[in-house]
């Protein structure tokens, strides 16, 4: 009896002691299942390299767009501190001698010169002095006219030996004053600036 009682007690002892492979094995099964970790997100793709390109000429584009409206600002600008600086009223005389500078821009030219045609004479000569080639795509962009229209008075400026056209095959037609262009350029706008600081 007295062994028994030893298998009975030792047997007793491992199960609510902890003891033995049999208490160890049902902790086991009644421990909670570990919940896994979650993956990793996956890594982000590099972009390619024609992506960014192409990114790059929508943004030039856009910068470019803006060009002929700061430039017109600009313009506006130097125009209103000429005012300023001059008088605050628009007077009578100040009126006349604009209409003087107009009349002299037909002896150094020719008569009814074509507003149009004006703007580009303009444009031509100030890309001159700054340094800067045009060609007919560029002239229009900055003087706000029509493509078809510049080519037009380009072309009837070209006749009258003001302007040169030359023609390329990659780059377009590059336009330039002549010479001769630029020199009467200079002189009907030191003449008219004597006459009124309000030339255009």
């Amino acid at each position: 009896m007295s062994g028994l009682r030893q298998i009975i007690g030792k047997s007793l002892a491992g199960r609510f002691l902890g003891g033995g492979e049999g208490g160890r094995e049902e902790e086991a099964a009644e421990a909670p299942l570990a919940a896994p970790e979650p993956a990793p997100p996956p890594a982000a793709e590099p972009r390619p390299l024609a992506h960014s390109t192409r990114t790059l000429a929508e943004v030039s584009r856009e910068l470019a767009g803006w060009v002929p409206v700061l430039r017109r600002l600009a313009e506006a600008e130097a125009l209103r501190d000429l005012a300023l600086g001059h008088s605050a009223e628009i007077t009578a005389p100040t009126v006349r001698s604009i209409i003087a500078a107009r009349r002299l821009r037909d002896e150094y030219f020719w008569p009814a010169m074509n507003e149009t045609a004006w703007t580009l004479l303009l444009e031509l000569f100030a890309s001159r002095l700054e340094g800067r080639r045009l060609d007919a795509a560029d002239l229009s962009e900055a003087t706000d006219i029509p493509f078809a229209t510049s080519l037009h008075w380009i072309d009837w400026l070209a006749g009258r030996g003001v302007v040169l056209r030359t023609d390329k095959a990659k780059d377009g037609s590059v336009v330039d004053l002549t010479d001769s262009g630029a020199d009467e350029m200079r002189a009907y706008l030191l003449a008219s600036l004597r006459l009124s600081p309000w030339v255009h």
